[in-house]
């Protein structure tokens, strides 16, 4: 955009969102201007009632500030907020007749959604045929009893990840794994390796090689040792969380101390905001969910605000997923009241994309999955009983819990969520 050309009347209307979105001081500091001269820009002259110029250096760092939407909103003159899926829709089928329109779009696209765009591109949607076509390749390569735990533990991974495979997620997945059993982490990466060489290898070379390198064979009983977070440092993050979803996702997480997969894989039906229960009822051999808790006043935050962003969200795009799949054979698999029932169902990767933007912005990076460890220390340093922290994080199974209150550690389940109350993380 050439910053040349805009009036002074555009220049002023772009400080003035700046100043309302970001306040004065943040806009001061960002342009290195004092507050008077600010205010001066604002009101088109000065004290001698001379008319003021806002400098190009300065427009361009005020529209730096502001996401590509709203400056096109202050300088044209609409508002994408008011744009449906119907007309996403409209614009990819003119994409696809239109080969001059086509490379607008490509551009454009490439451009404000780029970091989206290449998060997508790697992610392998795993089928039923692929895990069909790797349980056949098993049996006619190994004996019966390795190829019948090779599909056991395929399975099970596959199920943890949402049959959707991206090299931040295997990474993240093998690490869970590696923290909580090195054992059960060696046997899972056996059958991940075979499955991303035989069956998407030959589909996309390229892709098959970033999600075979993500992540190595544990060996031994070496163990990854996730960063130090602390509190202050996720609530300046959480703050920073631009996107509604992700910034649900984010504090459930950090004051749960979940896995990443449970959350993303949670539906309304688990979430008890009466009673602030969150049932996960998982029991295998890797996974030991059973129940968490969440405090009162993010009850009352996901209640009051998350449902109703939530549902306006799954109203506004059911209807275009419905057409999208009878319009495309590819997505006849996609099961919507499934979809509408998920307590986050938005694109993961927007979530993850979402909040490595706000790391960004603070100034750190760590993986979603640290927060967990975070979890767990958190609550050691409050004293809590290592016990009592397994329970909270799933790593003790419903069964073991049922032994531990009948037997050694009596505890009912409101002594638990008070401990929870009093000692867990809360980012508000």
């Amino acid at each position: 955009m050439d910053v040349e050309k805009l009036t002074d009347e555009q220049r002023q209307k772009l400080l003035k969102r700046a100043v309302e979105k970001l306040g004065t001081s943040r806009v001061c500091e960002m342009i290195g201007k004092s507050r008077r001269t600010v205010y001066v820009y604002l009101r088109g002259h000065d004290e001698r009632g001379i008319r003021t110029h806002i400098p190009d250096e300065v427009v361009g760092k005020v529209m730096s500030m502001l996401p590509i939407d709203e400056v096109y909103e202050v300088l044209e003159g609409f508002n994408t907020k008011n744009y449906t899926p119907n007309d996403i829709i409209g614009i990819l089928s003119k994409a696809a007749r239109d080969p001059e329109f086509r490379n607008l779009f490509l551009a454009l696209a490439s451009k404000i959604l780029g970091d989206y765009l290449r998060g997508t591109s790697f992610k392998y949607v795993v089928t039923k045929d692929d895990v069909e076509h790797y349980e056949k390749l098993i049996s006619q390569t190994r004996s019966k009893v390795t190829s019948k735990e090779h599909i056991a533990y395929l399975r099970r991974a596959l199920a943890d990840l949402g049959y959707e495979l991206t090299p931040e997620k295997l990474k993240e997945y093998m690490l869970e794994l590696q923290s909580e059993n090195v054992n059960v982490a060696r046997h899972t990466s056996y059958p991940l390796k075979v499955f991303i060489k035989e069956i998407i290898r030959p589909r996309d070379p390229q892709l098959a090689f970033l999600l075979y390198t993500s992540f190595k064979t544990p060996k031994g009983k070496t163990r990854y040792k996730p960063p130090a977070l602390s509190l202050e440092l996720l609530k300046k993050v959480y703050s920073e969380i631009e996107e509604p979803g992700a910034k649900a996702y984010f504090r459930i997480l950090a004051e749960t101390g979940l896995r990443t997969g449970e959350l993303f894989g949670l539906t309304l039906e688990q979430v008890d905001l009466d009673r602030r229960i969150i049932y996960l009822m998982k029991d295998n051999q890797t996974k030991r969910a059973y129940i968490s808790f969440i405090h009162e006043k993010t009850a009352q935050w996901i209640r009051n605000w998350y449902l109703t962003y939530r549902e306006d969200f799954v109203n506004k795009y059911i209807m275009s997923l419905k057409k999208l799949k009878e319009a495309n054979k590819e997505l006849q698999d996609i099961d919507e009241e499934k979809w509408k029932s998920k307590f986050f169902p938005f694109s993961e990767d927007m979530i993850r994309e979402s909040i490595r933007q706000a790391m960004g912005r603070v100034g750190v990076e760590f993986r979603l999955y640290d927060v967990r460890s975070f979890f767990a220390s958190h609550l050691a340093k409050q004293g809590v009983s290592p016990l009592i922290i397994n329970i909270l994080q799933g790593r003790a199974p419903p069964q073991q819990f049922k032994i531990l209150q009948e037997h050694y550690f009596v505890i009912s389940m409101e002594e638990l969520q008070k401990v929870y109350e009093e000692k867990a993380p809360t980012l508000q």
